[in-house]
């Protein structure tokens, strides 16, 4: 092991300027990493929410454009590298932790080029699109996948194999505490106590499933008169979107039941406000908000695909239905407000999954001891 006082400059690669899990999942990493061994640096392509949160921290990112590789332009790709080798020098950088498909091809060549290690951090699932990062997979010196989904993607061979780290997110213990109050929340939205809240979080995204988690509302509210739904998060690549799952609320009649709460900060506070957290997604590697509601000990309602079945136990801390099932989904949900014990227990026992599982420390200690095997191996 490294163990001569050095500390080591880690430039990390990000695309995007929004914040989603990805970028939550980032800033955690560089928030708590050994500050004694390592220091974190950012190449990233524009400002916005994740640039601003960077600067809060006092990480005052460089910026360069990542093109899309799909339709090459020579000239934008060289300078893209260019661009990279000048950071790398500058910055005396000694490894590249890329977090988005949109840069890993360019951190590798620039690694390569300069002799650093490169790790790639696969976060999401391809579906029969050209998927490049499987195609170049034998470039970075290791690839950290976040689920075993994620690992799936890639082809078989030893050579690949043994270059990849299943590291699973992990989630505060401290932030997401299931001491908090969440009436702050319900009286925020004018929710009665006795109004049971049925809660979704994350960015509105057409393959976010949810037209399913409202097609399962209205059918809860048949039997449910006092039941109220929370949809929390933005539409950030398409704000139209937000309009159109309002209007599809007024639709099925569900509107003055249901609260589109935009983009939020504050997810402890919500998650403590609500009696069920649904994740009613298509397909998901690794949901945040499976691991930040066993936090607060809340049972989930899940959808049976990607990462998913990694993280939540069916039948032990949540239950889970097939992906676009609005009936199926209705009833788990309907099942754990009829059976208040239940989802008790679902609780109890998700918050101690993750205590075990899926701990931020554990993710962080993880993550750094990949960044020791590549850094020693360069010494050699």
């Amino acid at each position: 092991m490294i163990n001569d006082g050095k500390k080591f400059n880690i430039l990390y690669l990000h695309n995007e300027s929004v914040m989603g899990g990805a970028e939550i999942s980032l800033l955690n990493l560089v928030k708590r990493l050994n500050k004694e061994l390592f220091i974190p640096h950012f190449a990233c392509s524009k400002d916005g929410p994740f640039i601003d949160e960077l600067r809060k921290i006092e990480i005052p990112p460089d910026f360069v454009q990542f093109p899309s590789i799909r339709w090459p332009n020579p000239v934008q790709i060289c300078n893209t590298i260019r661009n990279l080798i000048d950071i790398i020098k500058k910055k005396q950088i000694n490894l590249i932790h890329s977090n988005q498909p949109r840069s890993n091809l360019f951190g590798a060549i620039a690694a390569k080029i300069k002799n650093i290690p490169i790790v790639w951090h696969e976060r999401c699932l391809e579906r029969g699109r050209f998927d490049s990062d499987n195609i170049f997979s034998f470039l970075p010196d290791r690839i950290i996948c976040n689920s075993g989904a994620v690992k799936n993607r890639f082809t078989k061979g030893a050579k690949t194999d043994t270059k990849i780290r299943t590291i699973i997110n992990g989630v505060d213990l401290r932030e997401f505490n299931p001491e908090l109050n969440g009436s702050i929340i319900r009286k925020e939205f004018n929710i009665d106590e006795d109004e049971p809240i049925i809660g979704t979080i994350g960015r509105i995204d057409p393959e976010k499933g949810y037209e399913c988690f409202l097609e399962s509302a209205r059918i809860i509210l048949q039997d449910f008169k006092n039941v109220r739904f929370l949809v929390v998060g933005g539409a950030f690549n398409n704000p139209s979107l937000e309009g159109s799952l309002y209007e599809m609320s007024v639709e099925k009649g569900i509107d003055k039941n249901t609260i589109f709460t935009g983009f939020r900060r504050d997810i402890p506070q919500l998650l403590a406000s609500m009696d069920v957290v649904v994740l009613p997604s298509g397909i998901d590697a690794c949901s945040r908000v499976l691991f930040e509601a066993m936090a607060m000990r809340k049972p989930l309602v899940a959808t049976n695909a990607g990462g998913t079945p990694e993280i939540v136990q069916d039948g032990i801390t949540g239950l889970l239905v097939k992906p676009g099932d609005s009936s199926g989904m209705a009833k788990c949900i309907k099942k754990l407000l009829d059976d208040k014990y239940l989802a008790e227990q679902y609780g109890n026992a998700g918050r101690k999954r993750v205590e075990t599982m899926f701990t931020i420390e554990r993710n962080i200690r993880e993550t750094e001891n990949v960044y020791l095997e590549l850094l020693n191996e360069n010494k050699k």
